[in-house]
């Protein structure tokens, strides 16, 4: 069977021939019943201001400072842990059950108690020898050392604009707020 060959009066032209009318742009569309739509500009009965004109950060700039918290997060919650391995001397069999968690999202104080959570998990396996105050100091220093490595590592990230070293110094400074409280409670 032949191609079709489109008839010379045909809308369909070839390619780089010219246009039998020239493109429009469709106006906007109004929607039914006053559902949303593409009203011109208009949003119940206002004028939405220029773009120029929004004030703060745009949706773009929260999913970026977002996803660079996120990461932020990851990094510190495995650097703290490998440090807190490497100093209990825990071989790779030797682990607390891992649990699903979802870190993404949570407070900031809900993600340092989960952090926190992890390390007396991995100390429960050793505390015997090591008494509570060792463990106690082998968990401080292992989350310090931690976090300073993951600060590190953030700061050779110029393109976050130091965001990630703020969150693993959010970290730091939530941390240093419930370790005196402890001590105002004793």
């Amino acid at each position: 069977m032949a191609p079709l060959k489109p008839r010379p009066e045909s809308p369909i032209m070839s390619i780089g021939a010219a246009m039998p009318e020239p493109v429009r742009n469709a106006g906007p569309v109004d929607a039914a019943g006053g559902f949303a739509g593409r009203s011109g500009g208009f949003l119940g009965g206002r004028k939405l201001p220029p773009p120029a004109a929004v004030a703060g950060a745009t949706a773009a700039d929260v999913v970026v400072v977002a996803a660079i918290a996120v990461r932020a997060r990851r990094l510190l919650r495995e650097r703290v842990l490998t440090h807190t391995r490497a100093q209990l001397q825990l071989v790779d069999g030797e682990a607390p059950p891992s649990f699903a968690e979802a870190v993404d999202d949570e407070s900031l104080g809900d993600f340092l108690g989960r952090l926190l959570s992890a390390q007396n998990q991995l100390v429960s396996m050793r505390v015997a020898t090591l008494g509570a105050a060792g463990a106690r100091a082998l968990l401080d220093a292992a989350l310090r050392d931690g976090a300073t490595e993951a600060a590190e590592l953030l700061a050779q990230d110029v393109a976050s604009g130091g965001a990630g070293v703020a969150v693993v110094a959010a970290v730091l400074e939530e941390y240093a707020r419930r370790l005196a409280a402890l001590v105002a409670d004793s």
